[in-house]
């Protein structure tokens, strides 16, 4: 199959090996309780409760805004589309929201956005497609949304394990683990 655009220049036997090693190195993703008991808890369209539920998952310290702020927060993670990124920028403005961060409220309010992880940037980049950590910019989360879309993109039919996580939780956790 052709290789997707945000692949290009990626090594291609360390690829073909990711995908071949994927459910021997997710073979206790499904164990991991507190994640999925958080993906499953989220049943309502409140942005603000799937925070709640990301922010709480993820150990952070509960966020503690006006309600114009979070009215405004609310406003964008509804319009922000998949896979684009560029309206959750705004969001780094606020106190202690980083992209990592903005990530998580993504990934669990979606289940299709990849939380922003530095193991698996470092994993990519290793893998010949240069992928900086920049938690500060928007626009680097959005170069390793595409990556992790191209890896999704790319992957045999037999690559992704079927475990009932999303497949960006899979790849994430995927490139976290490969060496």
């Amino acid at each position: 199959p052709m290789i997707p655009v945000a692949l290009y220049g990626i090594d291609v036997d360390m690829c073909e090996r990711f995908y071949e090693e994927m459910s021997s190195m997710l073979s206790d993703a499904y164990e991991d309780r507190r994640y999925i008991e958080a993906l499953y808890t989220i049943d309502s369209k409140s942005s603000v409760e799937h925070i709640r539920v990301s922010d709480e998952w993820a150990q952070r310290s509960p966020y503690a805004w006006p309600e114009d702020v979070v009215n405004e927060v609310e406003m964008v993670l509804r319009t922000v589309v998949y896979p684009d990124v560029s309206l959750l920028e705004h969001l780094l403005t606020l106190d202690d929201v980083d992209a990592q961060r903005v990530s998580e409220w993504m990934h669990f309010s979606t289940n299709t956005f990849p939380i922003y992880s530095q193991k698996a940037c470092e994993t990519l980049t290793k893998m010949g497609l240069e992928t900086p950590y920049l938690p500060g910019d928007i626009a680097s989360y959005g170069l390793y949304v595409s990556r992790i879309e191209g890896l999704k993109l790319h992957a045999p039919a037999t690559g992704l394990p079927e475990i009932g996580l999303p497949r960006s939780r899979m790849l994430q956790l995927g490139l976290e683990r490969f060496e």
